[in-house]
């Protein structure tokens, strides 16, 4: 699907699309762009979205390519780049792939020499959802930034998973203090959008997933039970009407996401109290059907989560091999409608091709949507995401699909960076237009496309790679258990092997640290996060080893952890607070770094705490520390197997202490 006529070599990034070794090799043809504003006979068959990409790719002026020795034709269904003696072609099937065709034309004019290059997408559409609902809400310049760096790639399309971080007329509550978008604001991030062929999209909620909505009094009226929105109630279809009006006058599309996934309880609870109970399937099939309505009444297409139609069928199960689908579904799903299956975590291609099989049962249109690993705390796992994305494009290749949406979620507090799953989403991407993930093509790619080593981005996933993960399971979480856990209690403390973990954040820190001095525009990634390793260096093991000095009645050994060591991590968790604030105002609003902050300033004090307490037992104002009486026991119940020894456990308040502190 792909040829070049000459190997691409890699070359360092700088803070823009063009690196620093290629810029030597372009100053004999690059040609001001702001020379030839006006003068459009010489952009011969750039359309005006085409110019304004260039002039956004290139703000100060300077094509790393002689722009009146360049052609664009439109045609075909792909994209297409050649530069046979100096003569630069580029055939677009749609004006969306001219920031791929860009990526293209920069890598082999580095290379030096001819080259050709032709790519057929496997998918009609490649898209990313961003998840602004979790805190982390997109800033204009992470908004900029972030469809710059999906155009070079070939995205074209991009969704905004917001449950309610928009403003909505007659609804002040909704969204308050959440960081939602105004309608300007949405009005100026599609424009924005546009002016690259990306289409962006809104993906709401309108049943479950609702919590922060129903939290208040306010909407005590449409509320079932937990974050579920009270189906058959004409208020809660005045309540989603009043969504589809928005985005029907504030966005280009016509196409929404309407969301209804893991309603698990839908039907049971005020809905229960006033119609007794009811099949839920048929109360599910039901609320679409009005959701549907006012829809179409918007001049909007739905599309919509494909787990409960699955989970009322086979018991609570989505993943189901032998799953019969009901009838009525297949027969209630207009043709307009599009169903997303939803796989993040199948190691096996047979599960893919099964449940494309039963979507077919129920609709044509089928969108697949996997997983760009970014909602386990702090840090990305780009590599277990490589894993699962061969195995689901391959299956999505063989049955037809049309439609492929990379999700980031980025669940309870939306900590990891929206960047710091860049090389999952130029994997998908390569994927899709070259069928091609060969390490070296990939490096190339992505240091041209996203301006950065590839090497040293997945160096942000390493923290997760701990002794206690030998195999890389996709949802443990020790950095982020152990970075909140309480230093006294220690509710973790027997799944950590002390030496090893603090020798393996150790070389994490030192490597990101390196890679922190080349990191150019990215450099920010690295700092957080060498930042965050230099804190679970002491953090993993300092209740541990407090409590062995204090069980050994060593208080020599007790006094120096309490003196040197505790102020030594509370100054790293400063440290780092202050760094990871910095990356999240870079790309987000300022809403949600609240939550953060209340959890870093409970855990600060703790270790203050736990210095008070240590040094009254040492000049014996305390006789014990009861603490550290405890016997740490495995979380699980059970002696964890060797490698395996890390979990899966990712809500705060689960992780932080034993004591009851609430869902936040």
């Amino acid at each position: 699907m792909t040829t070049t006529t000459a190997l691409i070599r890699r070359v360092p990034s700088s803070a823009m699309f063009i690196t620093s070794t290629a810029t030597g090799l372009w100053k004999t043809c690059s040609r001001s762009w702001r020379a030839r504003n006006g003068r459009k006979n010489e952009m011969k068959g750039f359309t005006q979205r085409e110019q304004t990409m260039l002039s956004r790719f290139y703000p100060d002026g300077t094509l790393p390519f002689d722009g009146d020795r360049m052609t664009v034709t439109h045609e075909g269904s792909g994209v297409a780049v050649s530069c046979i003696n100096g003569e630069i072609a580029v055939r677009l099937g749609r004006e969306s792939y001219f920031g791929r065709a860009l990526t293209l034309i920069e890598e082999g004019l580095a290379a030096g020499g001819d080259f050709s290059v032709e790519e057929t997408p496997a998918y009609h559409d490649l898209g990313l959802m961003a998840d602004c609902s979790r805190g982390a809400v997109l800033n204009r310049d992470g908004f900029q930034r972030l469809v710059m760096r999906l155009s070079r790639m070939g995205y074209t399309v991009l969704q905004l998973y917001i449950e309610d971080v928009y403003e909505l007329p007659d609804y002040p509550y909704f969204g308050w203090g959440r960081g939602r978008y105004t309608a300007e604001d949405l009005r100026w991030m599609d424009d924005y959008a546009d002016s690259f062929g990306i289409e962006l999209m809104p993906a709401i909620q309108t049943l479950a997933h609702l919590r922060q909505v129903v939290r208040w009094p306010a909407f005590r009226d449409v509320h079932d039970l937990d974050d579920i929105l009270l189906a058959g109630e004409e208020k809660t279809y005045e309540l989603i009407g009043a969504m589809f009006r928005q985005f029907s006058s504030c966005l280009r599309t016509r196409r929404i996401n309407i969301g209804m996934d893991e309603a698990h309880l839908v039907g049971l609870g005020k809905y229960l109290d006033k119609h007794g109970y009811r099949d839920r399937m048929q109360i599910m099939l039901d609320h679409f059907s009005r959701v549907y309505e006012l829809a179409n009444q918007n001049g909007l297409h739905p599309m919509l989560w494909s787990d409960m139609f699955f989970r009322l069928a086979a018991g609570g199960e989505y993943y189901a091999e032998d799953c019969k689908m009901d009838p009525r579904i297949a027969e209630t799903i207009p043709q307009d409608v599009s169903l997303l299956y939803w796989d993040y975590y199948s190691e096996k291609k047979s599960i893919y091709d099964n449940m494309l099989d039963r979507h077919a049962e129920m609709t044509k249109n089928i969108i697949f949507a996997g997983g760009a690993w970014k909602w386990l705390g702090f840090c990305p796992n780009n590599r277990f995401s490589f894993r699962v994305t061969k195995l689901a494009h391959e299956s999505c290749v063989e049955h037809g699909v049309g439609e492929v949406l990379v999700t980031a979620w980025g669940d309870n507090g939306g900590e990891s960076s929206a960047f710091s799953i860049l090389p999952a989403l130029q994997y998908w991407a390569e994927l899709c237009y070259a069928g091609n993930d060969e390490e070296e093509s990939l490096k190339r790619r992505f240091a041209f496309a996203c301006g950065g080593s590839w090497d040293d981005f997945l160096l942000l996933d390493e923290p997760h790679l701990t002794p206690g993960n030998l195999e890389n399971r996709c949802s443990v979480t020790a950095h982020r258990y152990l970075f909140y856990q309480d230093v006294l209690q220690g509710m973790f403390d027997a799944h950590v092997e002390p030496d090893s973990y603090a020798a393996h954040y150790h070389g994490c820190a030192e490597r990101l640290e390196e890679a922190a001095k080349r990191g150019g525009e990215w450099a920010f990634l690295f700092e957080t996060e060498a930042a965050l390793c230099r804190v679970l260096e002491i953090k993993c093991r300092i209740g541990i080893d407090l409590r062995a000095a204090y069980l050994a009645g060593d208080r020599g050994e007790a006094a120096r952890l309490t003196g040197e060591i505790l102020p030594d991590l509370l100054a790293r968790i400063e440290r780092f607070a202050k760094l990871f604030r910095r990356q999240w105002l870079a790309e987000n609003r300022s809403a949600g770094l609240d939550l953060f902050d209340v959890r870093v300033g409970g855990l600060k004090e703790r270790v203050k705490a736990a210095a008070s307490r240590m040094e009254a037992w040492l000049s014996g104002e305390m006789d014990r520390v009861d603490e550290l009486e405890l016997p740490r026991l495995p979380y699980q119940g059970h002696e964890p197997e060797p490698g395996r020894e890390d979990l899966t456990m990712m809500n705060w308040n689960r992780v932080v202490l034993p004591s009851e502190i609430g869902a936040i």
